[in-house]
């Protein structure tokens, strides 16, 4: 795969990640509704896709703000988080509905691992 198709893949998902979110927070749904099935199933492979691509908006966002805040002397993972969800209210709470899904359960597990080596300032170690 070329860089220009990759770039196009991905302009695609965001806009189709933006385009669902924006319906749902217009009709309040917090579980995706069914009408998407066809677009999400064509674009990411289905909704483990679509939630990883989901979580990886979220936790990118998170460490960005988090970091902004080391930098200035806060090390609150609490309220990075707490800004991030105001910030992202409908991808928050569409990761709330789905976080038994197996999908974001390892993408859980190391952004977690990646926040406490953070927090505690601890090497990480290599995988």
């Amino acid at each position: 795969m070329n860089n220009s198709s990759r770039s196009a893949i991905i302009r695609r998902r965001r806009a189709l990640v933006h385009v669902v979110l924006r319906d749902m927070a217009e009709t309040g749904d917090t579980a995706i509704p069914p009408w998407w099935d066809s677009d999400i199933q064509r674009e990411f492979d289905g909704l483990s896709g679509f939630l990883a691509e989901l979580s990886r908006q979220w936790w990118t966002a998170y460490a960005a703000h988090l970091d902004a805040l080391i930098e200035l002397g806060l090390d609150d993972p609490a309220q990075a988080w707490t800004d991030i969800a105001e910030r992202m209210p409908q991808l928050r709470a569409v990761l709330d509905v789905y976080i038994d899904e197996s999908a974001l359960a390892e993408a859980e597990r190391r952004h977690c691992d990646v926040l406490r080596w953070t927090t505690r300032r601890e090497p990480r170690r290599a995988a």
